[in-house]
């Protein structure tokens, strides 16, 4: 380890240097989700939640007419119907999660900027 390192690391907070990032805190997910939904970009991500809540009740329609549908046709139709709107509400949610650690990542990288200029 070089001395750049060590400077770093003596730099840091005692929070800072006790995170562990594989460890998930759910109260965190929610917060910084909910915070997402405010400031730049924020347009997206509502929007985003609205297609998820849409793409929701569309699936629990689509099920429910593929049980009380009449013909054998109708019911594989509305199986499939219910099969698309399913993946259409997963790529809606793996994109607003890629979007939370983007800005997760973003602020790390900002606060090492922030490190490194203070030291220089």
């Amino acid at each position: 380890m070089n001395d750049f390192d060590a400077e770093m690391k003596a730099i840091l907070s005692e929070a800072d240097t006790s995170f562990d990032g594989d460890t998930i805190d759910e109260t965190g997910y929610y917060k910084a989700a909910l915070g997402s939904l405010r400031g730049q970009g924020s347009g997206m991500r509502v929007m985003a939640w609205g297609g998820i809540l849409v793409f929701g009740v569309i699936l629990i329609v689509s099920i429910w007419q593929m049980f009380v549908a009449d013909t054998l046709r109708m019911q594989i139709i509305w199986g499939v119907f219910a099969i698309l709107t399913n993946s259409a509400q997963i790529a809606l949610k793996l994109w607003f999660n890629m979007q939370l650690n983007r800005r997760a990542i973003s602020q790390e990288i900002r606060r090492l900027q922030l490190v490194v200029a203070s030291r220089s």
